[in-house]
């Protein structure tokens, strides 16, 4: 009996040690815990291919921009990454709300220009640039170009035609993003006014344009360079305080150096590449990271941005999250000050720039 009492009590001073153990070792449990989830969604990701929600229309920049990328980083990845354009609702909104709402484990990504920034000013949607990740590949300079059967063939000539009749010069563009504030630059400080015709991306307000349905376009002068080499388009005014030389067509003029009352607004630069929700795994928004810089560092991609006319930038981090903030200031407020936006930046808690 005293035998079977010793027994017990040795086995429940053993349980009691062992509680107590794992009472004092609690305090690194939830850490350690989720570490181990982290290294395991790295070690993990990706089992199976992603998706490239592209929110504009195919041809324009994030379109080609987003296509070369996911080709190099489904090299790096080991899986496929298939891209579907999705376009519709004001700056993109229609392709980010489904990226948004699709579970934010890595597997969607979100094909991104600096348009989508503006989203919570033009619509109901409420994310912002601190509700991403962003992933900067390049960017390439605006320029303002007419289309060949114009009667218009300079920038003087459409200046003049704007200022006896407002609005009779059309321009086609996206509306909500940095080609539309552009554009709206005349309306609200040149007090010239274009009629402003609207498109799901730039890929379709080009072609809309050289189609004639437009006289203007506004675009990077990567998303036209095809068209400047045709013949069919005809840049006339950089979007910028400096002249560019427009390759294999000569130097393009600063449009503030027409309309000077625009410079203190520029420059907006373009920027292209994807993103990801912000609360997406870090271990996932790392091999991410890893594929993106291999994709940047490619011969392919550097050779694709010299055809595109594009400056590298290759950002991600802290580095791609100022530069979107900025951008998003600056884009909100200038259309928020300028009377184009539903909602002020201010509900959103976007500082003024």
């Amino acid at each position: 009996m005293k035998k079977a009492l010793a027994t017990v009590l040795a086995i429940s001073m053993a349980l009691s040690m062992g509680a107590c153990s794992t009472s004092n070792s609690g305090g690194n449990s939830a850490g350690s815990q989720t570490n181990q989830n982290s290294q395991a969604a790295k070690a993990d990701f990706p089992v199976r291919s992603l998706q490239n929600i592209i929110p504009f229309s195919a041809g324009g920049g994030t379109d080609v921009w987003n296509r070369a990328l996911m080709n190099q980083m489904s090299k790096a990845l080991g899986q496929t990454i298939v891209s579907t354009n999705m376009t519709g609702g004001s700056a993109g909104s229609i392709g980010v709300d489904y990226a948004w709402k699709a579970k934010h484990d890595g597997y969607t990504l979100c094909g991104t220009s600096e348009t989508p920034l503006t989203i919570p000013i033009m619509t109901t949607s409420d994310q912002t640039s601190k509700d991403w990740k962003f992933f900067i590949a390049a960017g390439s300079p605006g320029v303002l170009c007419v289309n060949r059967k114009s009667k218009y063939k300079s920038m003087d000539e459409i200046l003049n035609a704007l200022k006896d009749k407002p609005q009779s010069v059309s321009i086609a563009g996206t509306t909500g993003g940095l080609w539309f504030a552009l554009a709206k630059l005349f309306d609200s400080y040149g007090d010239v006014p274009f009629k402003w015709v609207p498109y799901n991306g730039s890929g379709d307000a080009i072609k809309g344009s050289v189609s004639y349905e437009a006289d203007c376009v506004c675009a990077s002068a990567g998303e036209v360079k095809e068209f400047v080499r045709s013949g069919d388009l005809i840049p006339i005014a950089v979007m910028d305080n400096d002249d560019w030389n427009f390759p294999e067509f000569g130097t393009v003029k600063a449009v503030s150096s027409y309309v000077p009352a625009l410079k203190q607004y520029l420059p907006l630069k373009q920027f292209l590449g994807f993103m990801v929700p912000a609360d997406t795994d870090s271990a996932v928004v790392d091999v991410l990271t890893d594929a993106f810089d291999k994709a940047m560092k490619s011969d392919e991609i550097k050779k694709f941005a010299d055809e595109q006319l594009c400056t590298l930038y290759g950002l991600t981090g802290d580095e791609a999250s100022k530069m979107a903030a900025d951008t998003e200031s600056k884009l909100c407020w200038d259309l928020y000050n300028m009377g184009q936006a539903k909602f002020s930046p201010e509900k959103y808690n976007i500082p003024k720039p």
